[in-house]
C-alpha cells in the first residue's frame, strides 16, 4: 500500500528535528524522491502514492513542492498537515494535524526512510540535486521535461535504483 508523499517528508523532517537540523524544501522533495527509489528497488512496489514527475530542474513530487514552496530555499519550520474536524462535546472544531506514515508496511517504510536519511542527510540541497541529474539517472532519461506533467516510471526509478545495490 503506497503512502502519503507529505507522510514520507514528514518523516524526514522528523528525523532532522530529532538531529537539530533543519531541511530545505528543496533537500525534502530530493530525500522524498530518493526513498520512493530505495524502496522500489528494495521491495518492488512504489513507496508513494502519487507519481514522480521530471521538471525542468530536476524529479519533483508536486504536492510536496506545492506544501513547502512557501519557505523558498530557506528551512521549513512546520510539517505538512490535514485538517481535521474534532467533535467536542457537541462543538465541532477545525485544526491542522500533521500527516503521519501509519498503515500495513510502515515499519519497513521507515527503516528504509530512516537508511536514506543515514545516507543522505550530509548533503546539501544542491548536491542531491546534483545526484538525481546525474547522466543514468530517471530523470536524466525521462524524455519530454519540459512539458509540465510528465512522470518518471517507477520501473525506470526502480531499475536504476536497484543497480545502485552493491552485488555481493
Amino acid at each position: 500500500m503506497p503512502f502519503s508523499a507529505k507522510a514520507v517528508a514528514n518523516e524526514f523532517i522528523n528525523l532532522a528535528k530529532q538531529e537539530r537540523r533543519t531541511l530545505s524544501p528543496m533537500q525534502v522533495l530530493k530525500l522524498v524522491y530518493l526513498a520512493h527509489g530505495w524502496y522500489l528497488a528494495i521491495t518492488g512496489k512504489p513507496l508513494l502514492d502519487e507519481h514522480i514527475e521530471a521538471w525542468r530542474f530536476g524529479p519533483v513530487v508536486p504536492s510536496i513542492y506545492h506544501e513547502f514552496k512557501k519557505y523558498g530555499n530557506g528551512p521549513i519550520q512546520a510539517p505538512a498537515t490535514t485538517t481535521s474536524v474534532v467533535n467536542n462535546a457537541g462543538r465541532l472544531t477545525l485544526s491542522l494535524v500533521p500527516i503521519e506514515l501509519c498503515g500495513e508496511d510502515s515499519g519497513l517504510a521507515k527503516k528504509i526512510i530512516r537508511e536514506v536519511w543515514e545516507k543522505y542527510k550530509h548533503l546539501s540541497a544542491i548536491q542531491l540535486s546534483n545526484f538525481t541529474h546525474l547522466p543514468e539517472s530517471p530523470w536524466s532519461q525521462t524524455p519530454n521535461k519540459e512539458i509540465m506533467g510528465t512522470d518518471i516510471e517507477d520501473a525506470r526509478i526502480q531499475q536504476y535504483f536497484s543497480s545502485l545495490i552493491p552485488s555481493k
